[in-house]
Parts: structure tokens; C-alpha cells; sequence
């Protein structure tokens, strides 16, 4: 069972505003090991690569046992919208430019909802 799911960017975030698909893909060996996650919408977020927007997941695998859910999963994809993190970056630059300039990763990050997050 593959889902698309279009989550709303977070008020008090650089990504309010944006509408995100993100792909979960249940089809391996669920519910003994959690979906796969990607942004189909690209993102400028540490915790998302640019290039296929897979995330780190290892937070949910880590949480994650067999009563689990969607639900579950989505909140935790709001997590990482919520409270972007350097730690187990996706993006190496992204994580980087966030810690030294955050100022300038918000601005980036709001330029790129205003790109690539605005549904038709």
C-alpha cells in the first residue's frame, strides 16, 4: 500500500504556506518495520535530501514497534517540519548554512515553499 499524503507547512516555520506531498510506502513488511518516507515536494531542510527527498528515519525506526501507525508517522513528519535539526542531517550544507546563518537557511527555506510548495 503506497499513500500520498499533502501535509500544510507549520505556522512558526519557514514553511508555512506550502503544501507537501509526501509518499509513504507501507508495502515492506508492515507493521513490523515502519513506511518509507519522502517529500515528493522538494524541501530546503537538513533532514530532507534534495534530491530524492528521502528523510532520516532513524528516529522512527528506533520508536517504532508493530502497533504503530499512520498516524504515528505523520505526526513525526511534523516533528521534523517543527524543529529542524543539524543532527543526522540529510543535507551536510543545508545543516551547516542553518547553524551559522539561520536568518539566511529561513529565507531559503521560505523561497523554496514559494517555489516548489504551491499547489494549484
Amino acid at each position: 500500500m503506497i499513500w500520498n499524503i499533502t501535509i500544510d507547512g507549520p505556522e512558526g516555520t519557514p514553511f508555512i504556506g506550502g503544501k507537501f506531498v509526501v509518499n509513504l510506502d507501507f508495502t515492506d513488511n508492515y507493521p513490523f518495520k515502519p513506511p518509507k518516507i519522502k517529500f515528493v515536494t522538494k524541501i530546503y531542510h537538513p533532514g530532507v535530501k534534495t534530491d530524492t527527498g528521502e528523510i532520516c528515519t532513524q528516529a522512527i525506526e528506533q520508536q517504532w514497534v508493530p502497533t504503530l501507525n499512520a498516524k504515528f508517522v505523520i505526526e513525526a513528519i511534523l516533528t521534523v517540519l517543527q524543529t529542524p535539526t543539524a543532527e543526522n542531517a540529510q543535507e551536510i550544507a543545508i545543516a551547516q548554512i542553518m547553524q551559522s546563518n539561520r536568518n539566511q537557511w529561513e529565507a531559503t527555506a521560505a523561497e523554496w515553499v514559494q517555489q516548489y510548495a504551491q499547489q494549484q
